[in-house]
């Protein structure tokens, strides 16, 4: 019996080495060590919601069929569709951006109408990413644009995203959180002062959205499809009017949907749809359900 219990032990020891040493192997893959993980630093934003083993053992995907430069993406910020993201990220090229816009929702959305950002860089385990400061204050300059980095570090559908953008990209961010009462027509002025001032040619936006909440995974299903209708006609109208049974941000949809019409990028294609019962595999009363989008 005791020689039983050295056994287990000896293999649970065994198991926490392999998994260190898979997290050094993946920290040693950065070229920017210099920058590496600085705890308790006061001029970099915190990502709250980091887990290190999004990080490991990550599925490599094959790259679709050649579709030129993507410019958009709509991603998840729920991590249990870590593997999505990674998807995402990994069929776009990494070495084509210079700048990356991040529109999520502010879930509290309690100043209402208002849109916050913020122009302090981002601690990372794998780095420091740096806020495109320029950028930043431009669009600061509008009167419903607000920098708070206490609202930017615990709104999680930017901080969310923050370790894989810069575990891929490693460039510059411009994070961006919409609250559901922000009128189209600052989305446009948002948006065109944006397209104004940043190099297009180099740049992504993400959306990073979730899309069908507290449904079973048949009426989710129904909900996915009546949003990628929606999407796919880019029906804005329509998609301003969808709650939680559809998605979290219909601004951050109609953001992108905009940007894309304003630098010319025509083309969308879905790159995947799941749920959170078809990931954990057993039956949820209340799901969530994940489409990511690419625009060409």
């Amino acid at each position: 019996m005791q020689h039983n219990k050295i056994n287990i032990a000896v293999i649970f020891i065994t198991m926490l080495l392999i998994l260190f040493s898979i997290f050094i192997a993946v920290l040693n893959e950065k070229e920017n060590s210099l920058d590496f993980y600085l705890p308790n630093s006061e001029q970099s934003l915190q990502c709250l919601y980091y887990n290190v083993l999004d990080f490991m053992s990550i599925k490599e995907y094959n790259n679709l069929e050649e579709v030129g430069t993507i410019r958009g993406l709509i991603v998840p910020h729920h991590l249990l569709a870590k593997d999505l993201i990674h998807e995402a990220f990994q069929i776009s090229d990494r070495n084509k951006y210079k700048t990356i816009v991040v529109f999520g929702p502010d879930h509290e959305s309690v100043d209402r109408g208002k849109v916050f950002t913020s122009s302090s860089n981002w601690q990372t385990p794998t780095g420091i990413l740096n806020a495109d400061k320029d950028i930043i204050e431009i669009i600061s300059n509008l009167d419903f644009v607000v920098e708070n980095n206490e609202k930017l570090t615990i709104e999680h559908s930017i901080s969310g995203l923050v370790p894989f953008i810069e575990y891929y990209y490693g460039v510059k961010i411009i994070p961006i959180a919409l609250t559901k009462q922000l009128t189209l027509e600052n989305l446009d002025k948002l948006l065109i002062s944006l397209v104004e001032n940043i190099e297009v040619e180099d740049t992504l936006f993400i959306s990073s959205v979730d899309f069908s909440h507290y449904l079973s995974l048949e009426k989710a299903n129904e909900m996915d499809k009546i949003s990628i209708e929606a999407i796919s006609n880019k029906n804005i109208k329509k998609i301003k009017s969808f709650t939680n049974d559809n998605l979290d941000s219909p601004n951050s949809i109609a953001a992108m949907l905009k940007a894309m019409e304003l630098i010319g990028a025509k083309n969308m294609k879905i790159l995947n749809n799941s749920n959170s019962q078809i990931i954990l595999n057993k039956r949820l009363d209340e799901t969530t359900s994940y489409i990511t989008f690419m625009f060409y």
